[in-house]
């Protein structure tokens, strides 16, 4: 209780530190933390304003559902045919990881102009990454001796991956969901302000355009309630249940 109790300490103090600086500075600077709230509010349930919000949500979750879904595909491929792990381990993943965000941006909107594609194309190739090393940390701690147990039971391998292997690999999944959802986020901001015409980044950059500080704070904060939302309500839950099978 001591740590909660601290923690919204802090947060209560410094919204209390944000109200007071915003008494002192104009609005354009810091706006007032109840006008960003009340836009925040806007933002979820206003259909003028709320389509930017839960366009991005789409687009993140779509990112997430296909880095992982190629994710899980090479490592497949690697891990069939070793010859192809230098290629994907070594090579392709590092690439990836080194890849600047911004430099995805540019390049996604030359390939595939300012649409929803460029920014979901930008979201996944820097999630990429983070889905083969999760996944390919979970193979190579599966359990052998589990594995040899189930097929002395069964030769069909669907059911294996089924019953086996998926359940193990379940924990590493959800770590890598996870990590991406959260990644994913602050790689559709910088997505949307140069190569989409909806979402949150899109409002970013709108609100840029017009000194409009309280839009630019309310668009962060909703970012961030989708965050801890997610977070905690869904995925932290499903990352316990799953730890029992580590």
């Amino acid at each position: 209780w001591a740590g909660r109790i601290l923690g919204d300490g802090i947060v209560i103090a410094l919204l209390v530190a944000w109200y007071l600086a915003a008494l002192r500075t104009p609005e354009y600077v810091l706006p007032n933390p109840t006008d960003t709230l009340a836009m925040t509010l806007r933002l979820f349930v206003d259909p003028a304003l709320a389509t930017h919000t839960y366009l991005s949500l789409a687009r993140v979750l779509a990112a997430v559902i296909l880095a992982l879904v190629i994710g899980a595909a090479l490592v497949t491929v690697s891990h069939v045919f070793p010859v192809t792990r230098l290629l994907i381990a070594g090579r392709l993943t590092p690439f990836l990881n080194a890849f600047p965000t911004l430099g995805w941006a540019m390049m996604a909107i030359f390939w595939f102009g300012i649409s929803t594609v460029s920014v979901i194309f930008v979201e996944v190739a820097i999630l990429l990454p983070f889905c083969i090393i999760n996944l390919s940390t979970g193979v190579r701690n599966l359990d052998y001796e589990t594995l040899e147990m189930g097929m002395s039971f069964t030769r069909s391998r669907t059911r294996l991956l089924k019953s086996i292997v998926i359940p193990l690999l379940f924990p590493y999944i959800l770590a890598a969901v996870r990590v991406c959802y959260g990644v994913a986020w602050k790689v559709a901001l910088i997505a949307e302000l140069f190569g989409a015409r909806g979402g949150l980044g899109y409002l970013l950059n709108v609100g840029r355009s017009q000194f409009d500080s309280v839009t630019i704070f309310a668009a962060v904060v909703a970012i961030v309630i989708l965050v801890f939302i997610v977070d905690r309500l869904i995925l932290q839950p499903m990352e316990r249940y799953a730890s029992r099978y580590r």
